[in-house]
């Protein structure tokens, strides 16, 4: 897992082996955040962990004034409220990513940026600039933000009444960085600049030059069209296979939209709806502009790879939600005026308890058997070398955290859902330790294996984790 890698390079930077950090993941920041933080919290996940928390808490201040910039300071109350809810925000604050303090650095990005277009000195544009390549240093993705400003000069240069040297001054200072870059790229190559990942966006963006983002999107299109003369399809015109084909683009839309919906909770489409509908200022324009250059980025990803990450959408999300806030006292309004108007009351309800009920049960879903059965294996441990064969996802993450103690520790996930066979991987990966993970939730029996014996267990209402111990 990611976590792994951002806590180990964080563990070198710590130890003032950058070279080492760097071999293990090539984007610094977030890992000598985490080295710095660990001086003040011991344990390297609390001090993740106090990072996530720490930045989605933080992204409400701007949040905040941006809505109250567009609506007023009672839909940036709302605003707050609703992000304060949202299960998935509050879900990736119990993770070690980089998509919490990437979402606070962006979410200032975009407060400072807007108000900078306002006002002619130089130090909130010095302030847009040092956001944007922060962000850039914790997601590559913030390269959307040099573009999205740089667009923002171009019109502010063009559409000036007073001289334009200053607008375009700070068009150059503000591309300055990137042509630098691009010059570097064309004298190193595209080896030349591993750090920070950006020669992968240059494999990420020559496809989109040469034609070949339409690689994968044309090897599924054949599948389908091969598809449709084969069982279960009909064979005849207009099947499923063959609609699919037709409507692919559009079905990859959807997909998004989907995603969008389960961030912000598909209750909060319908203020979402209301508050579009309404006219609001030019900086509202600019912010869903913003929004739409991330969704075109996750759409080329998925043209690409086939596939989204709903942390990929954070950001448009982030941005929809002034909306959300301006809709949603809209409804309080409705719900307020008249003791007969039980729709916009019951809708508000249901807007706030839902999320709030789903955000509530994530502690208790939390994951947190297994770092406590990696905990109690690297205590009670008797073997040099340890082969672990698991189905728990979580396994590698807490048991890299055990690499500097217990070097010779492997891990390997089994990902098939029938238990029943996780025995003969375990054998043929050579495990002699196997770790079993069952949801409470999941009926599912736990299998009697031949040569491993239980050593250890560790439940709770959600989940059980299992350890076993391969016999002699």
């Amino acid at each position: 897992m990611d976590g792994t890698l951002y806590i180990n390079a964080a563990r070198h930077f710590a130890a003032g082996d950058m070279a080492a950090g760097l071999a293990l993941y090539p984007m610094p920041a977030y890992s000598l955040l985490i080295a710095l933080t660990h001086t003040i919290i011991p344990d390297w996940i609390s001090a993740a962990y106090f990072i996530s928390i720490t930045s989605i808490v933080l992204a409400t201040i701007p949040l905040y004034h941006l809505t109250k910039n567009l609506f007023g300071v009672k839909a940036a109350f709302w605003a707050c409220l609703i992000f304060a809810l949202l299960p998935k925000m509050n879900q990736w604050s119990l993770y070690v990513s980089r998509d919490p303090l990437f979402l606070l650095i962006a979410a200032w990005f975009v407060l400072v940026a807007l108000k900078s277009t306002r006002e002619k000195g130089l130090l909130l544009f010095g302030a847009t600039f040092l956001l944007a390549w922060t962000a850039i240093l914790i997601r590559i993705e913030g390269l959307i933000f040099i573009f999205f400003y740089a667009v923002i000069l171009i019109r502010q240069a063009v559409t000036a009444d007073e001289p334009k040297g200053r607008h375009y001054l700070k068009l150059l200072i503000w591309l300055f960085p990137l042509g630098a870059g691009l010059m570097s790229l064309g004298i190193t190559g595209v080896q030349g600049i591993g750090v920070n990942r950006f020669d992968q966006v240059y494999r990420w963006m020559a496809p989109l030059f040469n034609g070949k983002f339409l690689n994968l999107y044309s090897q599924i299109y054949n599948f389908l069209s091969e598809a449709e003369n084969h069982p279960p399809f009909s064979g005849w015109h207009y099947n499923f296979a063959a609609l699919a084909r037709h409507y692919l683009l559009i079905i990859y839309m959807m997909g998004i939209i989907q995603v969008l919906l389960k961030i912000i909770s598909p209750l909060s489409f319908i203020p979402l709806y209301m508050a579009l509908k309404r006219p609001f200022p030019q900086q509202g324009k600019w912010m869903l502009w913003l929004g739409a250059m991330f969704i075109a980025a996750v759409y080329y990803s998925l043209l690409t790879r086939d596939f989204i990450a709903t942390r990929f959408l954070m950001m448009p999300a982030f941005l929809l939600l002034p909306w959300i806030g301006a809709g949603t006292n809209a409804l309080w309004i409705k719900a307020t005026a008249t003791s007969y108007n039980l729709r916009p009351r019951i809708l508000l309800a249901s807007l706030i308890l839902l999320p709030a009920v789903l955000t509530l049960s994530l502690p208790r879903s939390n994951d947190n058997t297994i770092p406590k059965a990696v905990a109690w294996l690297s205590k009670n441990s008797t073997v040099e070398k340890v082969n672990i064969a698991t189905n728990a996802k979580k396994v590698p993450f807490y048991a890299g955290l055990e690499t500097d103690n217990n070097p010779n520790w492997t891990v390997a996930v089994y990902k098939n859902k029938n238990y029943m066979k996780i025995e003969s991987f375990a054998m043929n990966q050579n495990a002699n330790i196997l770790i079993l993970r069952k949801n409470h939730r999941k009926h599912k029996k736990m299998p009697a294996f031949n040569h491993f014996n239980k050593i250890a267990g560790f439940e709770t209402k959600s989940e059980i984790t299992t350890i076993y111990a391969r016999t002699p």
